[in-house]
């Protein structure tokens, strides 16, 4: 284990499309404090209510991701929220209440984004929004001068992520993408281990992700409510074709909906298919395929589908594989409810939900090396690092938070490695809704049939008005 000391180092990990660098400990472990703090906006910033690995419904009705990472950038020293917005009245008041009780610090509340990343308080962005807005907001925010941090994944097609990508290299913007089990030292260590030959080459990622969520049923036309005010359904469309207002889609359910999310594929999946491209060296894809459908919870109301099974095939004959299901939770059978195993020549690396991992001889049994959850590399520990999902965004915020400070692009996960992981998942939606195999050119990560039935979903339909643009 290294020590605080070599940890100050920073460790650079070669993956597939760029870099690695984990955060420096200056920062993390309360030593020397920079004097300057990055000024931090949230888009999107409604409370998260958590049940393992499935979801209930929040007592007050809101759930979101932005509130929970909201909390962890407020954390840092070296950090400051200063502008909330959302378009839900009530949960901007929420989030600001609590965020003046802990730091002392009382946000402005902004309603439309656009006002919001534009302001001059501002360096940084978090966009924590319903993945169709994505692109549009952290494009808005780049071009506006800001760094971002982007709630995976990228958007919903491949197209308007290669535009987010364009918008990033013209500005020089700094951009992570919100996939924080990058940012676990356990998971870097055994990434390395893989990088140093020791089992062998990489040749097949096999990830999973099994969750037991609920039914959405009744899903029906209703009035726009009143905390969301009467601009507040256009707002939050954003770029997106204008439809009449549905009851139970705002605020989670959204993500199974097609044209506001993209499904457990994109979301869920996202995690640890990057990890798997990652561990195996890989760039772009040959032939993406997917199989699976809507199976289970016959009558509900999901426009994606329930269950996945993505087949990604490399240069080089390596494979990478993700299974997912919505609606069993059968995590006794798999052990994990949500995990990834690399298969070497001579080992086996796992890599599990919490940020831990593995390596083990080629049978399985035996233990070569393993790494902890909330391992950070520090002998004496931090108790902040107590909760290991709660170290790996500590991590991956802190990360990012120095990379916007400094003007270091080299983030944890910067645009060009996530356009690589994200172009496997939105593939795998592409593939199940056309029925047949995406080919693709692996040198430029381009459709080889550019008039295919793919090719028709490569990019999104906008609002006229709304089109995103470089």
């Amino acid at each position: 284990m290294a020590t605080a000391k070599a940890l100050n180092r920073r460790h650079f990990i070669k993956a597939g499309g760029g870099a690695f660098a984990l955060a420096s400990a200056h920062t993390l472990f309360g030593a020397a404090v920079p004097s300057k703090k990055l000024r931090l906006c949230v888009v999107g910033c409604a409370r998260t209510a958590n049940r393992g690995n499935g979801f209930v419904v929040d007592p007050k009705g809101w759930r979101g991701r932005g509130f929970q990472v909201m909390s962890r950038f407020a954390e840092l020293p070296n950090c400051v929220v200063t502008v909330l917005c959302d378009v839900d009245a009530t949960a901007l008041d929420d989030a600001a209440a609590e965020l003046k009780a802990k730091t002392g610090v009382a946000p402005a509340k902004v309603k439309d984004f656009r006002e919001a990343v534009r302001r001059d308080d501002v360096d940084a962005v978090l966009v924590a929004t319903p993945d169709h807005s994505h692109c549009y907001i952290g494009a808005e925010a780049m071009k506006a001068g800001k760094a971002l941090y982007l709630e995976k994944p990228i958007g919903i097609s491949a197209g308007e992520a290669e535009i987010l990508a364009a918008v990033q290299r013209k500005t020089g913007a700094v951009f992570q993408l919100g996939t924080q089990r990058r940012s676990s030292y356990a998971t870097q260590q055994a990434v390395a281990y893989i990088r140093s030959g020791k089992i062998g080459q990489p040749h097949w990622a096999k990830a999973w992700c099994l969750s037991d969520r609920p039914a959405i049923r009744g899903v029906k036309p209703a009035p726009i409510p009143a905390w969301m005010g009467a601009d507040g359904w256009d707002l939050w469309q954003c770029c997106a074709p204008r439809r009449a207002y549905r009851s139970q889609i705002v605020h989670y359910n959204w993500r199974f909906f097609r044209g506001y999310g993209t499904g457990d594929l994109p979301n869920n999946g996202l995690h640890f298919v990057d990890i798997a491209r990652w561990a195996l060296g890989a760039e772009w894809p040959e032939r993406v395929y997917a199989g699976g459908g809507h199976l289970f919870c016959e009558g509900e109301d999901w426009e994606w589908d329930d269950t996945h099974m993505l087949t990604v095939q490399f240069p080089g004959k390596k494979y990478l594989t993700w299974e997912g299901c919505s609606h069993t939770g059968a995590m006794p059978f798999m052990g994990k409810w949500t995990g990834c195993l690399v298969y070497c020549d001579d080992g086996v690396a796992f890599f599990g939900p919490l940020g831990e991992s593995a390596i083990y001889d080629r049978t399985g049994k035996k233990v070569i090396r393993e790494w902890a959850a909330a391992d950070s590399g520090d002998q004496e520990g931090d108790k902040r690092l107590s909760d290991p999902i709660r170290a790996c965004d500590i991590w991956h915020v802190q990360r990012f938070t120095d990379c916007a400070l400094a003007g270091d692009l080299d983030t944890a996960q910067p645009i060009d490695a996530s356009l690589k992981s994200n172009l496997l998942t939105e593939l795998g939606n592409v593939s199940l809704q056309v029925g047949e195999a995406v080919h693709i050119d692996p040198a430029t990560g381009k459709l080889k049939d550019p008039n295919g039935p793919a090719a028709k979903l490569w990019m999104p339909q906008y609002e006229p008005g709304w089109e995103l643009k470089a």
